[in-house]
């Protein structure tokens, strides 16, 4: 595209009419082909057919003895000899009047002699002798040629025969008597036949044109063996222009048919496609909309066309009218939506801020208590998360760590996120044993019957004086414990079941010893579930591995490398789950304990 121009194409009508020009002509051109092919053939056939026709007809006129007889005596030497005579002088007159002396075929020599002698006293006159003659024979041949090429309408027609390979002339009108007993040209489409025998019709060319040759054998009436030939030929120029005419006046009315089929095709593709496509492309052009400055589409831009087919074209405007109509109402709902999404975002930011002021994030968390140091974090996979931690002092000598994950995430695990950090931080306040507080939190969270909600939870108790811990699990993940100068490993507790899951599930607590320098960590199954681009997770042999290789074992030290080792794992894949990790290291009590007298 220069200048801002569109460039130039061809329009839907023009591509439609000139498929429908070119299938017009390709099948008519197809159709006048084949038309001609048959109808070439067919007159063929119907001239191949007369000249064998002709032939025939003409044998059965011939007298097998007269042909005979005519054909010894062009054989005689006198004959020849007279033929030479006439040639040399130019003159036919003299064979004539040869032939005119010798008898005929049909009379014999005494009867003959009688007529002669007759004529010489006048009884009978000298034409009257000519038809008793071999005069007559020949003529009367002639005549029956002439007759079939008059009543045939054939080219030639004239008799010849075979003798020793080598074909004479006996009659031909075109030719004349000088012509009688000349050696006719070979014929090579000829040379597989022998003797007189028939000859279908045959193409081939020769000094006399292209022509058409049927041969019929003439049979002795008395020997009924054949004797002769009639040969007819036919002109094949005449058959071809036949075939020509015919093409020509094919063509003609082909091609005022085409023109016509033409014009009413292109006018019936205007009509029927192009202009109702015109009318529905100009009208869907015409919808306005945000182009314009405007905020968002109405209904009175929705296209109203008068489309009359019931067919394609108006199931396509039906079509673009639904989907006008469509959009209309999807920006409608896209301006409540995104004033939705904006409320809903400031509610979410919110409700973060919620969550964030309900997890402790302040380090040193107890900054003047030198019994213990603890660290924790939590990253939440959406913008509220369904984790949380929390710990605090019950009294002066004991200190409370919970860690839970509530099943399900985003807004709704949130909310129940808050009411569960509420009840157990409530219910520990209250004092009890790990198991008892969980019980009755467990007891709380079944009295809601319409949520479909539970919490994984773990809950432990320390005496700072003694570093004995009171422990409780509900159905979360095993701590890992890091003895002072010794590896990490996973401390394989009691589990039992989750809290909202089930009333009056029974829960119970277990014991576990810290010495000074011991670490303790408490995780929730985003840890071990956070999985790679090839979908493995990242699983608790690799947690402690990477426990194990950090070297500070300050609980805010061990929770970063923990965390960066988890994101080299993970590798840009999308976090899935909520990832939250409380550490404690208890360094021993404060203030020893006199020693017992």
């Amino acid at each position: 595209m220069k200048n801002g121009k569109s460039p130039r194409r061809f329009s839907l009508g023009l591509k439609l009419n000139l498929l429908v020009v070119c299938m017009i002509l390709l099948v008519t051109g197809g159709l006048v082909t084949i038309t001609y092919q048959v109808q070439a053939r067919r007159i063929s056939e119907e001239y191949y057919k007369k000249a064998e026709e002709a032939a025939a007809t003409g044998a059965s006129l011939v007298s097998g003895d007269v042909f005979q007889f005519f054909r010894e005596l062009t054989v005689s030497d006198e004959y020849k000899k007279v033929r030479q005579q006439a040639i040399d002088a130019q003159a036919e007159k003299i064979l004539e009047n040869w032939l005119a002396r010798q008898v005929g075929a049909l009379l014999d020599q005494e009867y003959f002699a009688q007529l002669e002698k007759d004529r010489e006293e006048g009884t009978i006159t000298e034409e009257e002798l000519r038809y008793a003659s071999a005069w007559y024979d020949y003529y009367h041949l002639v005549g029956i040629l002439e007759f079939i090429q008059e009543s045939e309408e054939v080219t030639y027609a004239y008799l010849q025969y075979v003798e020793n390979g080598v074909t004479y002339n006996i009659a031909d009108p075109e030719m004349g008597l000088l012509d009688v007993g000349t050696v006719e040209e070979p014929i090579p489409e000829f040379a597989q036949y022998k003797g007189n025998e028939r000859i279908p019709a045959t193409i081939y060319k020769s000094r006399f044109g292209w022509l058409c040759t049927a041969c019929e054998p003439i049979y002795s009436d008395i020997t009924g063996e054949a004797v002769g030939q009639l040969c007819i030929d036919i002109d094949m120029n005449v058959v071809m222009r036949e075939r020509r005419a015919f093409l020509l006046n094919s063509l003609f009315l082909v091609l005022m048919l085409t023109i016509i089929s033409i014009l009413i095709s292109i006018f019936l593709i205007r009509w029927i496609a192009v202009r109702p496509l015109q009318k529905l492309a100009k009208a869907t052009c015409g919808f306005q909309g945000f182009d314009e400055g405007r905020k968002r589409y109405e209904m009175k831009d929705v296209i109203d066309v008068d489309i009359r087919s019931n067919d394609e074209i108006n199931d396509l405007y039906q079509e673009i009218r639904g989907m006008q109509t469509r959009m209309v109402k999807f920006t409608d709902d896209l301006a409540h939506y995104t004033a939705e999404k904006a409320r809903l975002n400031t509610e979410l930011g919110l409700a973060s801020e919620i969550q964030a002021a309900m997890l402790k994030e302040t380090f040193p968390a107890f900054p003047d208590r030198s019994e213990f140091d603890l660290f924790a974090l939590m990253d939440p996979a959406r913008q509220v998360g369904g984790d949380f931690y929390d710990f605090f002092l019950i009294d002066e000598n004991h200190l409370g760590l919970i860690i839970a994950d509530v099943s399900g995430k985003g807004v709704p695990a949130a909310l129940y996120m808050m009411s569960s950090v509420i009840l157990l931080r409530n219910q520990a306040r209250s004092g009890g044993t790990p198991a008892e507080i969980f019980a009755e939190v467990n007891k709380q969270l079944c009295d809601e019957e319409d949520v479909k909600m539970f919490v994984t939870a773990w809950m432990g108790i320390l005496d700072l004086q003694t570093g004995n811990m009171a422990c409780a699990n509900a159905g979360h993940e095993f701590p890992v414990i890091g003895p002072a100068g010794e590896d990490y490993t996973l401390l394989k507790d009691k589990h039992n079941f989750v809290l909202g899951g089930m009333e009056n599930a029974q829960y119970s607590n277990y014991q576990i010893r810290l010495n000074p320098g011991d670490v303790l960590l408490v995780y929730t199954d985003g840890v071990p579930e956070a999985s790679n681009p090839d979908k493995a997770f990242y699983g608790t042999d690799r947690l402690i591995q990477a426990l194990n290789a950090v070297q500070d074992r300050t609980p805010e030290t061990i929770l970063k490398e923990l965390r960066a080792d988890v994101d080299r794992f993970v590798d840009g894949a999308e976090q899935f789950d909520d990832i939250t990790m409380l550490c404690l290291k208890y360094n021993g009590p404060a203030d020893p304990q006199p020693a017992e007298i």
